[in-house]
């Protein structure tokens, strides 16, 4: 008598699991490459400007010099890179698009001033809406004092840019 065993069906989900452990990995490594593409993609879109005048984006002060600035997504809100690359400086600063603000064709950074303090205040990239960079405690005090104190509204400094 000859005794034939059949083939165990747990051996064909082996191999099947097995295949997908070799999958995943490369699955992985795929979707982070597309993601960093994507962000690059999104990051390129930005304005460089020469400004006269140091500034405050959050708590960091950025020199004077030529500064490129750049929305990180195409979110509605989300994260800024401001940048001083002769400096190294940086700074990320939550930002948010105008809501009702259509797409602008103007290219320029708009300031508010307290003093003789300048705050990052708006990003303006053309074929885009407008970025509004959230206010730092700091400048929310300055404005309250200021309001207080004589019914002080900040000046608008607008510095012209460039595409990047």
């Amino acid at each position: 008598m000859v005794v034939r065993l059949a083939p165990c069906p747990q051996s064909r989900k082996v191999e099947s699991m097995n295949k997908q452990i070799l999958w995943m990995p490369l699955i992985l490594i795929a979707m982070c490459a597309s993601a960093a593409v994507s962000t690059h993609a999104q990051a390129a879109y930005g304005v460089r400007a020469d400004v006269p005048f140091d500034f405050i984006v959050g708590d960091k002060t950025i020199r004077a010099g030529r500064i490129s600035a750049h929305g990180v997504s195409d979110a509605v809100q989300g994260a800024l890179a401001i940048r001083n690359n002769a400096q190294g400086e940086l700074a990320l600063r939550a930002g948010r698009r105008l809501l009702g603000a259509q797409r602008t064709h103007e290219c320029k950074l708009v300031f508010h001033k307290y003093g003789d303090r300048y705050f990052l205040a708006q990003i303006w990239m053309p074929g885009f809406q407008t970025w509004e960079v959230a206010k730092s405690k700091e400048e929310r005090s300055l404005e309250r004092d200021m309001q207080l104190a004589k019914n002080f509204k900040p000046s608008k400094v607008i510095v012209s840019a460039t595409t990047e």
